[in-house]
Protein backbone atom coordinates (compact mmCIF):
# COMPACT_ATOMS: atom_id res chain seq x y z
CA UNK A 1 0.00 0.00 0.00
CA UNK A 2 1.26 3.30 -0.99
CA UNK A 3 2.29 5.77 1.95
CA UNK A 4 0.59 9.20 1.86
CA UNK A 5 2.94 12.25 2.52
CA UNK A 6 1.30 13.72 5.39
CA UNK A 7 2.67 17.20 5.29
CA UNK A 8 1.79 20.41 4.12
CA UNK A 9 3.51 23.99 3.84
CA UNK A 10 2.66 27.58 2.60
CA UNK A 11 2.51 27.85 -0.79
CA UNK A 12 5.56 29.98 -2.49
CA UNK A 13 4.50 33.82 -2.51
CA UNK A 14 6.20 36.82 -3.20
CA UNK A 15 6.98 38.99 -0.65
CA UNK A 16 7.80 42.62 -2.24
CA UNK A 17 8.00 45.26 0.36
CA UNK A 18 8.11 45.98 3.87
CA UNK A 19 6.77 48.92 6.06
CA UNK A 20 7.66 50.24 9.67
CA UNK A 21 4.02 51.26 11.32
CA UNK A 22 5.36 55.08 11.48
CA UNK A 23 5.77 54.72 7.65
CA UNK A 24 2.22 54.14 7.58
CA UNK A 25 -1.24 55.88 8.18
CA UNK A 26 -3.91 53.95 7.87
CA UNK A 27 -4.17 52.89 3.82
CA UNK A 28 -6.68 50.97 2.27
CA UNK A 29 -5.44 48.00 0.12
CA UNK A 30 -6.42 48.36 -3.57
CA UNK A 31 -8.88 45.18 -2.43
CA UNK A 32 -10.97 47.46 0.04
CA UNK A 33 -11.23 50.14 -2.70
CA UNK A 34 -11.81 48.37 -6.11
CA UNK A 35 -14.95 46.66 -4.17
CA UNK A 36 -15.89 49.55 -2.31
CA UNK A 37 -15.57 48.05 1.29
CA UNK A 38 -16.00 51.47 3.05
CA UNK A 39 -19.64 50.79 1.53
CA UNK A 40 -20.21 47.70 2.10
CA UNK A 41 -19.25 48.23 5.74
CA UNK A 42 -22.85 50.74 6.06
CA UNK A 43 -23.83 47.16 6.07
CA UNK A 44 -21.72 45.00 8.03
CA UNK A 45 -18.25 45.02 9.58
CA UNK A 46 -18.30 41.80 10.78
CA UNK A 47 -19.01 42.43 14.28
CA UNK A 48 -19.94 38.99 15.94
CA UNK A 49 -18.20 36.50 13.76
CA UNK A 50 -15.25 34.75 14.76
CA UNK A 51 -12.78 33.80 12.31
CA UNK A 52 -10.18 30.69 12.79
CA UNK A 53 -7.25 31.26 10.99
CA UNK A 54 -5.07 27.93 10.74
CA UNK A 55 -1.73 29.23 9.80
CA UNK A 56 1.96 29.90 11.07
CA UNK A 57 0.51 31.54 14.22
CA UNK A 58 0.07 35.65 14.99
CA UNK A 59 1.84 38.72 16.33
CA UNK A 60 -0.58 39.31 19.70
CA UNK A 61 0.47 42.24 19.99
CA UNK A 62 0.58 43.60 16.75
CA UNK A 63 -1.86 47.40 17.25
CA UNK A 64 -3.49 46.59 14.30
CA UNK A 65 -4.77 43.53 15.69
CA UNK A 66 -4.55 42.65 19.47
CA UNK A 67 -7.93 44.30 19.80
CA UNK A 68 -9.78 41.63 17.68
CA UNK A 69 -7.66 38.68 19.27
CA UNK A 70 -9.34 36.03 21.01
CA UNK A 71 -7.47 33.05 22.57
CA UNK A 72 -5.93 30.60 20.55
CA UNK A 73 -3.86 27.50 20.16
CA UNK A 74 -0.27 26.42 19.41
CA UNK A 75 -0.30 22.68 17.75
CA UNK A 76 3.45 22.96 17.10
CA UNK A 77 4.50 23.88 20.43
CA UNK A 78 1.25 23.21 22.79
CA UNK A 79 3.43 24.92 25.54
CA UNK A 80 3.40 27.98 24.06
CA UNK A 81 1.11 30.87 22.74
CA UNK A 82 0.51 30.56 19.04
CA UNK A 83 2.78 33.86 18.18
CA UNK A 84 3.99 34.17 13.92
CA UNK A 85 7.53 33.66 14.06
CA UNK A 86 7.06 33.67 10.41
CA UNK A 87 5.07 36.31 9.35
CA UNK A 88 2.38 34.71 6.61
CA UNK A 89 -0.17 34.22 9.65
CA UNK A 90 0.18 37.82 10.73
CA UNK A 91 -0.56 39.07 7.34
CA UNK A 92 -3.81 36.49 6.78
CA UNK A 93 -5.58 38.18 10.04
CA UNK A 94 -4.70 41.28 8.87
CA UNK A 95 -6.68 41.00 5.84
CA UNK A 96 -9.28 39.84 7.45
CA UNK A 97 -9.62 41.79 10.34
CA UNK A 98 -6.79 44.54 10.70
CA UNK A 99 -8.74 47.28 13.21
CA UNK A 100 -10.53 50.13 11.54
CA UNK A 101 -7.80 52.69 14.11
CA UNK A 102 -6.35 55.12 11.86
CA UNK A 103 -3.24 52.88 11.45
CA UNK A 104 -1.41 50.76 9.61
CA UNK A 105 -4.12 49.32 7.18
CA UNK A 106 -7.90 48.25 7.71
CA UNK A 107 -9.19 44.18 7.36
CA UNK A 108 -12.41 43.48 4.81
CA UNK A 109 -14.42 42.45 8.32
CA UNK A 110 -12.88 45.19 10.99
CA UNK A 111 -14.90 44.04 13.50
CA UNK A 112 -14.76 40.11 13.29
CA UNK A 113 -12.60 38.24 16.00
CA UNK A 114 -9.63 36.12 15.12
CA UNK A 115 -8.90 32.95 16.95
CA UNK A 116 -5.16 32.01 16.14
CA UNK A 117 -4.66 28.52 15.53
CA UNK A 118 -0.60 27.67 14.70
CA UNK A 119 -0.41 24.62 12.79
CA UNK A 120 2.98 25.53 10.90
CA UNK A 121 6.27 26.04 12.54
CA UNK A 122 8.74 29.06 11.51
CA UNK A 123 9.62 27.69 8.21
CA UNK A 124 6.36 27.33 6.87
CA UNK A 125 5.94 23.82 7.39
CA UNK A 126 3.78 21.43 9.30
CA UNK A 127 2.12 18.30 9.85
CA UNK A 128 -1.72 17.63 8.01
CA UNK A 129 -2.30 15.71 11.42
CA UNK A 130 -1.82 18.86 13.19
CA UNK A 131 -4.24 20.66 10.36
CA UNK A 132 -6.76 18.37 11.12
CA UNK A 133 -6.80 18.74 14.81
CA UNK A 134 -6.41 22.57 14.71
CA UNK A 135 -9.91 22.21 12.95
CA UNK A 136 -11.56 20.13 15.47
CA UNK A 137 -10.19 22.12 18.33
CA UNK A 138 -10.98 25.56 16.56
CA UNK A 139 -14.58 24.20 15.88
CA UNK A 140 -15.11 22.53 19.30
CA UNK A 141 -13.41 24.84 21.67
CA UNK A 142 -12.26 28.05 20.05
CA UNK A 143 -16.05 28.29 18.94
CA UNK A 144 -15.02 29.89 15.09
CA UNK A 145 -17.77 30.57 12.63
CA UNK A 146 -15.55 30.68 10.32
CA UNK A 147 -12.12 29.02 9.66
CA UNK A 148 -9.22 30.43 7.13
CA UNK A 149 -6.31 28.01 5.34
CA UNK A 150 -4.08 29.32 3.12
CA UNK A 151 -1.72 26.54 3.26
CA UNK A 152 -1.92 23.03 1.61
CA UNK A 153 -0.39 20.04 -0.23
CA UNK A 154 -0.93 18.23 -3.15
CA UNK A 155 -2.13 14.98 -1.33
CA UNK A 156 -5.24 14.21 0.26
CA UNK A 157 -5.33 13.15 3.52
CA UNK A 158 -8.44 11.57 5.17
CA UNK A 159 -8.28 13.01 8.72
CA UNK A 160 -7.83 16.65 6.91
CA UNK A 161 -11.13 15.73 4.82
CA UNK A 162 -13.26 14.19 8.57
CA UNK A 163 -12.23 17.39 9.95
CA UNK A 164 -13.86 19.39 7.73
CA UNK A 165 -17.01 17.41 7.58
CA UNK A 166 -17.07 17.71 11.44
CA UNK A 167 -16.78 21.41 11.06
CA UNK A 168 -19.50 21.40 8.58
CA UNK A 169 -21.16 19.11 11.06
CA UNK A 170 -21.15 22.16 13.13
CA UNK A 171 -22.13 24.45 10.56
CA UNK A 172 -18.44 26.10 10.43
CA UNK A 173 -17.35 26.49 6.62
CA UNK A 174 -13.85 26.40 5.61
CA UNK A 175 -12.03 29.11 3.12
CA UNK A 176 -9.16 27.78 1.69
CA UNK A 177 -6.01 28.82 -0.81
CA UNK A 178 -6.23 27.01 -4.06
CA UNK A 179 -2.33 27.01 -4.86
CA UNK A 180 0.46 29.04 -6.36
CA UNK A 181 1.75 26.71 -9.12
CA UNK A 182 -0.39 28.41 -11.95
CA UNK A 183 -2.48 26.40 -14.66
CA UNK A 184 -2.89 22.93 -13.22
CA UNK A 185 -5.41 20.12 -13.28
CA UNK A 186 -6.75 20.99 -9.76
CA UNK A 187 -6.19 22.97 -6.91
CA UNK A 188 -4.39 21.42 -3.96
CA UNK A 189 -5.76 19.84 -0.73
CA UNK A 190 -8.00 20.61 1.35
CA UNK A 191 -9.39 23.06 -1.30
CA UNK A 192 -9.86 20.51 -3.39
CA UNK A 193 -12.50 18.52 -0.82
CA UNK A 194 -16.09 19.57 -2.01
CA UNK A 195 -16.68 20.64 1.56
CA UNK A 196 -14.54 23.40 1.37
CA UNK A 197 -14.70 26.55 -0.58
CA UNK A 198 -11.31 26.98 -2.67
CA UNK A 199 -10.02 30.46 -3.14
CA UNK A 200 -7.98 31.56 -6.55
CA UNK A 201 -5.91 34.91 -7.19
CA UNK A 202 -6.55 38.21 -8.89
CA UNK A 203 -4.87 41.17 -9.24
CA UNK A 204 -5.40 44.46 -9.70
CA UNK A 205 -6.50 44.41 -12.85
CA UNK A 206 -9.14 41.72 -11.61
CA UNK A 207 -7.57 39.15 -13.84
CA UNK A 208 -6.37 35.87 -12.76
CA UNK A 209 -2.58 35.97 -11.06
CA UNK A 210 -0.78 34.27 -13.11
CA UNK A 211 0.43 31.63 -10.09
CA UNK A 212 -3.08 31.02 -9.54
CA UNK A 213 -3.94 27.39 -9.33
CA UNK A 214 -6.91 26.33 -11.74
CA UNK A 215 -9.16 22.97 -11.63
CA UNK A 216 -12.56 21.82 -11.48
CA UNK A 217 -13.07 22.25 -8.00
CA UNK A 218 -12.08 26.13 -7.83
CA UNK A 219 -15.04 28.25 -6.26
CA UNK A 220 -14.37 32.02 -6.96
CA UNK A 221 -11.15 34.48 -7.20
CA UNK A 222 -10.44 37.43 -4.77
CA UNK A 223 -7.88 39.60 -4.39
CA UNK A 224 -4.04 38.20 -4.18
CA UNK A 225 -2.16 40.06 -5.92
CA UNK A 226 0.42 42.85 -4.11
CA UNK A 227 -1.93 42.44 -0.75
CA UNK A 228 -0.81 45.27 1.70
CA UNK A 229 -1.13 43.73 5.27
CA UNK A 230 -0.04 43.66 9.05
CA UNK A 231 3.69 41.45 9.92
CA UNK A 232 5.02 40.64 12.89
CA UNK A 233 6.87 43.91 15.51
CA UNK A 234 3.98 46.04 14.15
CA UNK A 235 5.22 46.01 10.89
CA UNK A 236 3.83 45.54 7.27
CA UNK A 237 4.29 43.85 4.34
CA UNK A 238 2.97 43.44 0.67
CA UNK A 239 2.43 40.13 -0.55
CA UNK A 240 1.20 37.73 -3.66
CA UNK A 241 -0.39 34.29 -3.27
CA UNK A 242 -3.66 32.62 -2.81
CA UNK A 243 -2.52 32.74 0.66
CA UNK A 244 -3.54 36.22 0.81
CA UNK A 245 -7.08 35.81 -1.41
CA UNK A 246 -8.57 32.90 0.78
CA UNK A 247 -8.56 35.67 4.02
CA UNK A 248 -10.20 38.25 1.55
CA UNK A 249 -13.28 35.43 0.83
CA UNK A 250 -12.80 34.30 4.95
CA UNK A 251 -13.58 38.47 5.25
CA UNK A 252 -16.37 38.82 3.07
CA UNK A 253 -18.10 35.59 4.73
CA UNK A 254 -17.66 37.11 8.11
CA UNK A 255 -19.20 40.62 6.29
CA UNK A 256 -22.41 38.43 5.55
CA UNK A 257 -22.59 35.96 8.08
CA UNK A 258 -22.73 39.58 10.38
CA UNK A 259 -25.41 40.90 8.74
CA UNK A 260 -27.50 38.02 8.40
CA UNK A 261 -27.97 36.75 12.25
CA UNK A 262 -28.38 41.11 12.56
CA UNK A 263 -30.84 41.43 10.28
CA UNK A 264 -32.48 37.74 11.68
CA UNK A 265 -33.23 36.76 8.07
CA UNK A 266 -33.78 33.55 8.09
CA UNK A 267 -31.46 32.80 5.72
CA UNK A 268 -29.31 29.75 6.29
CA UNK A 269 -25.46 29.96 6.18
CA UNK A 270 -24.81 26.07 7.36
CA UNK A 271 -22.71 25.03 4.79
CA UNK A 272 -20.24 25.75 1.84
CA UNK A 273 -23.05 25.51 -0.66
CA UNK A 274 -25.17 27.84 1.71
CA UNK A 275 -22.01 30.21 0.49
CA UNK A 276 -21.62 29.75 -2.96
CA UNK A 277 -25.31 29.71 -3.62
CA UNK A 278 -25.20 33.27 -1.84
CA UNK A 279 -22.40 34.32 -3.38
CA UNK A 280 -22.06 32.96 -7.32
CA UNK A 281 -25.46 34.90 -8.21
CA UNK A 282 -23.35 38.67 -7.50
CA UNK A 283 -19.92 37.69 -8.74
CA UNK A 284 -17.69 39.48 -12.11
CA UNK A 285 -15.57 37.59 -14.64
CA UNK A 286 -11.89 37.89 -14.53
CA UNK A 287 -10.92 40.22 -17.40
CA UNK A 288 -8.46 37.71 -19.22
CA UNK A 289 -9.86 37.44 -22.54
CA UNK A 290 -8.38 33.96 -23.48
CA UNK A 291 -9.39 32.08 -21.08
CA UNK A 292 -11.16 28.92 -22.66
CA UNK A 293 -12.68 27.08 -20.23
CA UNK A 294 -13.56 30.26 -17.73
CA UNK A 295 -15.15 27.45 -14.65
CA UNK A 296 -11.96 25.85 -15.01
CA UNK A 297 -9.72 29.30 -14.77
CA UNK A 298 -11.98 31.45 -11.98
CA UNK A 299 -14.66 29.02 -11.01
CA UNK A 300 -18.19 31.14 -10.06
CA UNK A 301 -15.85 34.84 -10.84
CA UNK A 302 -14.76 37.03 -8.55
CA UNK A 303 -16.51 37.62 -4.92
CA UNK A 304 -18.06 40.94 -4.72
CA UNK A 305 -18.70 42.11 -1.19
CA UNK A 306 -21.26 44.57 -1.77
CA UNK A 307 -22.83 43.34 -4.50
CA UNK A 308 -23.51 40.74 -2.24
CA UNK A 309 -24.40 42.97 0.65
CA UNK A 310 -27.09 44.98 -1.40
CA UNK A 311 -28.54 42.10 -2.72
CA UNK A 312 -29.08 40.31 1.30
CA UNK A 313 -31.13 44.15 1.92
Amino acid sequence: MKSVNKRCSLFPFEREEVLSVQDSLQKYGWGITAFDLPGAWNKSRGAGVKVAVLDTGVDLDHPDLAANLLPGRNFVDPKKDPWDDNHHGTHVAGIIAAANNDIGMVGVAPEAKIIPVKVLNGSGNGSLVDVAKGIRWAVDEGGADLICMSLGSPNPVQEVRKAIQHALSKKVVCFVAAGNSGVTKEVYYPANYPETIAIGSIDESLSRSGFSNTGTSLDFMAPGGRIFSTVPDNWYAVLSGTSMAAPFAAGVAALVLSHVRSKMSGLRLDTNEDYIRVFKEHTVPVKNKDLKDKAFYQGFGILDPKKVLEALG
